[in-house]
């Protein structure tokens, strides 16, 4: 047993009302779990059914047609969705450094896109909650084993994915949109490694993984196409696209044979999610790095 690992399980045994802890919404009582759980996943069909629209309407052949106003609701749900979601879970959480940085992430994102002159404080308040929630809530590792490294390693490379992306985006530097796919995609890729042990976890990913590389030798064009406008990536080796769709795979087949769901969830919530350019992806790779960096699996967990 990891020393971080042993660590985490005397904390909760000394605080054992974390475990236990229940929130009252409208006198209906539902436990930290479900809301977690439940808000994300209603995040992540939200960026799904956006994700379809936007790879049926670039097709080789023809499009599929999708009316505005369908196009328009899908939009608009997956930074109102993910908004939500950040919000209910800080909410929710006795973390300070995750309660500030998810509510900063949730609330300001979502200013910036109802108003463009809030657009910039959206962008600080955005990648300095991510860098709070994260990287805060981690803070600095007992020892320099593998385990704790790994996290606040994907944790910090997440939140520069976010700051780069951002920054170049919004002309605060430009020419780093490449820089901005590299980091993120190199987080997802190492995303794979908290399915270590599982071969059906690392199965799923090496199929996924043969499955891009073989769209890209058949069809490069086609597929870097679809990469930038499902995925936002550009300038980097579909390879390296590969590795991080290998990564986030076997993390949430792991989360699922593990029933640990938040992993699930916040896996193909930065697969889905892509390169954080703008504020609605940026909002959609907070959740969820948050979800899979994070200590949720003992929150209201169901005995096995």
């Amino acid at each position: 047993m990891s020393s971080e690992h042993a660590t985490d399980i005397d904390r909760d045994s000394a605080n054992p009302e974390r475990d236990r802890r229940e929130t009252a919404i409208h006198g209906v009582t539902v436990s930290r779990r479900t809301v977690v759980v439940g808000t994300s996943l209603i995040a992540l069909l939200a960026v799904a059914v956006r994700s379809l629209l936007r790879l049926l309407a670039n097709v080789p052949f023809d499009p599929v047609v999708v009316s505005p106003a369908v196009r328009t609701t899908a939009v608009t749900a997956v930074p109102v969705s993910a908004g939500g979601a950040l919000a209910g879970i800080a909410l929710t959480d006795d973390r300070p450094t995750v309660r500030v940085g998810l509510l900063f992430a949730g609330v300001f994102g979502l200013l910036g896109l109802l108003s463009p002159a809030a657009t910039f404080p959206a962008v600080i308040a955005v990648t300095g909650g991510a860098a709070l929630a994260l990287v805060g809530t981690l803070g600095l590792p007992e020892s320099l084993s593998y385990r704790p490294l790994r996290r606040r390693v994907i944790a910090a490379a997440l939140v520069g994915a976010i700051a780069v992306s951002l920054a170049d985006s919004t002309g605060i530097a430009q020419g780093m949109h490449g820089v901005g796919s590299l980091l993120a995609l190199t987080a997802l890729a190492a995303v794979g490694t908290r399915a270590e042990r599982s071969r059906l976890a690392a199965g799923a990913g090496v199929f996924n993984a043969a499955l891009v590389v073989y769209a890209s030798t058949a069809n490069p064009f086609v597929v870097g196409s679809a990469l930038l406008v499902v995925f936002a990536v550009t300038g980097v080796p579909h390879l390296l696209f590969a590795l991080a769709v290998a990564g986030g795979t076997a993390a949430a087949t792991a989360g699922l044979s593990q029933r640990s769901y938040p992993l699930a969830i916040g896996a193909v919530l930065l697969v889905l999610g892509g390169v954080p350019v703008t504020l609605p992806r940026a909002m959609v790779v907070v959740l969820g790095a948050a979800l899979l960096v994070l200590d949720w699996e003992r929150v209201g967990e169901v005995p096995a």
